[in-house]
């Protein structure tokens, strides 16, 4: 025999049922606040003094001031007193000073790129004329960092290629940078710049250089082609200065035309023919020299 029960009376029973809370084993119906009555508190907006945030986290570097930002962006003032870097200042960099400049520009350009979607909204396609102004000189500068590297890599490439033809191309060079007009004369030492390195392997910065490594016979001939070069030119400007001069004494007199401008190199060279100190070294002695008196100019450089 089976129990059947009324969908009927069952409905009804539920409908006519009310909300109910069971105290003490004791149910009670369940009383409801009006609504009209609740005063709701102002929403805490999250800032970093109620938001607690790892200095470390790796989203502030998003923010220019990393963890110590307070403002979610920067004044346009000081957004935009930058500019790009030349072309002629990128090309005396180093190889590891470029790589860095690629990223502290790159991590420049994600930071505006954040700021400018926190003032247009993430939602709007148009930004700031004046965010592009600034995202389009560090764009620039990323372009002229390529641009370098490239003209550095097609240099040393080119001369894989000469062959035989290396030293004819030298005296070419030398003879069109010894004719060059003060006009054109920045020109030829940019050029200069990515020929040192390509035949000599003379870097733009001797920061770079693993002075047991680098320091060689090659880098030994570099330095006796650029000496001999600048100071030819300086002689064909200032004929005069020729006879008392004279021709340049081995690598002591010749460094420095690697590592001042002209004019100071050429003021070494008296000093050390005044002071007795200008000697043409031995072949064994050469290296040893360079690699001292190098390094002492890097760490003079760096204090």
């Amino acid at each position: 025999m089976s129990i059947r029960t009324s969908s009927r009376l069952f409905s009804s029973t539920i409908s006519r049922s009310k909300p109910v809370s069971i105290v003490n084993g004791k149910s009670k119906p369940l009383k409801f606040t009006d609504l009209k009555t609740i005063k709701l508190r102002e929403p805490i907006i999250p800032t970093k003094k109620n938001f607690d945030v790892s200095s470390e986290h790796p989203l502030w570097q998003f923010f220019a001031n990393g963890s110590n930002t307070t403002e979610s962006t920067r004044s346009f003032n000081d957004m935009s007193h930058g500019r790009e870097w030349s072309l002629a200042e990128l090309r005396r960099k180093s190889f590891e000073d470029l790589h860095k400049l690629w990223y502290i520009v790159l991590k420049e350009r994600n930071v505006l790129a954040r700021e400018a979607v926190a003032v247009n909204g993430p939602y709007e396609r148009s930004r700031n004329a004046q965010f592009d102004a600034v995202d389009q000189k560090l764009l620039n500068t990323h372009k002229r960092i390529k641009e370098v590297l490239l003209e550095r890599q097609v240099a040393y490439e080119r001369v894989q290629t000469l062959g035989d033809k290396q030293q004819e191309y030298l005296n070419d060079f030398a003879e069109r940078y010894i004719n060059s007009s003060n006009d054109d004369i920045s020109l030829f030492n940019e050029k200069l710049v990515r020929l040192q390195y390509a035949f000599f392997g003379i870097q733009p910065s001797l920061d770079d250089y693993d002075l047991k490594e680098d320091i060689n016979v090659k880098f030994v001939e570099g330095i006796n082609y650029i000496a001999n070069l600048k100071i030819s030119r300086y002689f064909k400007q200032n004929p005069e200065a020729k006879e008392s001069f004279g021709e340049l004494n081995g690598v002591k007199e010749e460094l420095p035309f690697l590592l001042y401008d002209i004019d100071t190199a050429i003021q070494q060279v008296k000093d050390l023919r005044a002071s007795n100190e200008s000697i043409k070294l031995d072949k064994i002695d050469v290296l040893p020299y360079l690699k001292s008196t190098i390094s002492t100019f890097i760490e003079n450089e760096q204090q």
